[in-house]
């Protein structure tokens, strides 16, 4: 269904199962891990986890708070972050709390609406995080917007309970700042795609985006968008797109045919 199953890589991992995922996590987060150490940001620590350490404690981050689900690791940054759902279904409660869903704090937290599973099978997930003037949560996204930035930083993680997805990094570019999720029908086919072809319509000679991948993304695939806003240009956010190519479970999977009927 998707292209990144067509991978070798992807095929030994699924013949091993859920017994390869701790050693894939392990290999993955090393290799990236170490790519982290040498940046000048480092990790973030976030209620004292990190998955430059290659593993996240997710039942000690429940205990905190049940609302996260999941682990961004973006290396040679410090987003190093978990990412949460508000389980009453609050689509702003992130914006203004941070990953503990107890302090409010204006930075917010990372997190994915409630128009997003939390089992990473949609088309588009979408992650959102702020930019702060200390640099933190998604500040560093920014740093796709240099050429030579982006082609060195190609990937990122994200790391479920019983999972670690990777990514390709797949474009950087600059959008209105309007709601995907009322634009778009992620549901259908056409909603998929309609949404790739205007994003396209959105590059210009500042987008960046991954040599080949340029025709290569349709409807079957999985991405996760990684959105900040401009805050000079409140209009305006910056997207970091990542394209699945890896996935060490093998459980990511969504048949578009059976979702319109």
């Amino acid at each position: 269904m998707c292209r990144y199953k067509e991978w070798t890589a992807y095929k030994m991992l699924k013949g091993g199962g859920i017994f390869l995922i701790g050693m894939t996590m392990t290999a993955v987060l090393a290799s990236c891990g170490n790519q982290a150490k040498s940046s000048n940001s480092g990790s973030s620590g976030t209620m004292e986890e990190t998955a430059s350490d290659n593993s996240v404690d997710f039942a000690k981050l429940n205990a905190v708070n049940p609302d996260i689900f999941a682990w961004l690791y973006v290396p040679g940054t410090n987003i190093d972050y978990p990412v949460s759902q508000s389980m009453d279904g609050d689509n702003t409660y992130y914006l203004t709390h941070d990953s503990t869903g107890k302090e409010n704090k204006k930075k917010g937290g990372i997190f994915i609406e409630s128009f997003n599973l939390m089992d990473m099978c949609d088309f588009n997930t979408v992650i959102h995080g702020a930019t702060t003037k200390d640099g933190d949560m998604f500040s560093e996204l920014w740093n796709f917007a240099d050429e030579k930035f982006f082609n060195e930083h190609d990937q990122f993680m994200i790391i479920l309970p019983d999972n670690v997805l990777t990514y390709e990094v797949w474009t950087a570019y600059q959008r209105d700042n309007t709601d995907v999720f009322t634009q778009y029908d992620f549901t259908e086919e056409n909603g998929c795609q309609q949404y790739l072809n205007d994003m396209k319509m959105n590059w210009n000679t500042k987008t960046n985006f991954r040599e080949g991948w340029e025709q290569g993304v349709d409807p079957d695939n999985f991405i996760v968008s990684l959105t900040t806003t401009d805050p000079d240009h409140p209009d305006k956010q910056w997207v970091v797109v990542g394209c699945m190519i890896g996935d060490a479970a093998g459980t990511i999977d969504r048949d578009m045919s059976e979702i319109e009927e």
